[in-house]
């Protein structure tokens, strides 16, 4: 049996004069589902996912390949990528002098001892009455809570800033590369279609100046042949007349 089974009492409810006199001294907390993450920046910022700095968290390049909605969309996160923020949770809860002691984290986990309680308003209200002997209260339960939320969410924030100047980097300087080879190209397909245009053109010349040189050659050569024709004829002419 566990610790939480073992302590627990009778009870289920908050005592009602407790909860009176929270709500006449307590302000309503706001909360929301998620932090806010601004646009990432080009601002330097170390993240260890990134650059492998600045804190003692040590979770490897992701090896495995995610899974994919229909739609193309990531489907889950990987693995290794839960198990980041649950030790990022763990870093903070043993080290952060604000968690001290009993808070939102040890409720949490509290939870899973009572797991059998099917209902999860009895589950909640009873893993609370049974840590308040730790000195957890409500006020306590929220603040850490909140400081949780704020602690995941400035860790996005510096994962943003670095993924960007990771990819400003690795993929921009790249993308930057492939521009002005494509204008070189670009360049070059010009050059290219300017030479096809002169030898073309000088095709065309080379074509016409062939056949006027070989129709002069022609011409002579036949004009040659038909003077040693003429000559030849007079001269059988000459031998046969002059005996």
């Amino acid at each position: 049996m566990s610790f939480l089974k073992q302590l627990l009492t009778p009870f289920i409810e908050f005592d009602e004069e407790k909860k009176k006199e929270q709500a006449k001294q307590n302000k309503p907390v706001a909360t929301s589902s998620a932090p806010v993450i601004p646009p990432a920046s080009d601002e330097k910022t170390d993240h260890p996912l990134i650059t492998g700095s600045g804190t003692a968290v040590n979770v490897s390049t992701p090896d495995q390949i995610p899974t994919y909605s229909p739609a193309g969309t990531i489907a889950g996160p990987l693995p290794e990528h839960k198990q980041y923020f649950e030790k990022l949770i763990d870093e903070a809860n043993i080290k952060n002098p604000l968690f001290q002691g009993t808070d939102f984290k040890e409720f949490v986990d509290s939870k899973v001892d009572i797991d059998d309680i099917a209902d999860e308003n009895i589950r909640y209200r009873t893993a609370f009455n049974v840590l308040k002997s730790t000195g957890l209260t409500k006020e306590k339960l929220l603040s850490t809570g909140q400081e949780y939320l704020n602690i995941v969410g400035r860790d996005l924030n510096a994962f943003q800033s670095a993924h960007a100047q990771q990819y400003k980097k690795e993929v921009g300087q790249k993308e930057q590369l492939i521009q002005k080879k494509a204008e070189e190209l670009q360049v070059l397909s010009q050059r290219i279609n300017a030479l096809k245009t002169e030898i073309n053109q000088l095709t065309l010349d080379i074509n016409l100046t062939k056949d006027k040189m070989n129709t002069i050659k022609n011409s002579f050569l036949l004009a040659g042949e038909n003077k040693q024709n003429e000559i030849q004829t007079e001269l059988q002419k000459i031998a046969q007349y002059f005996k």
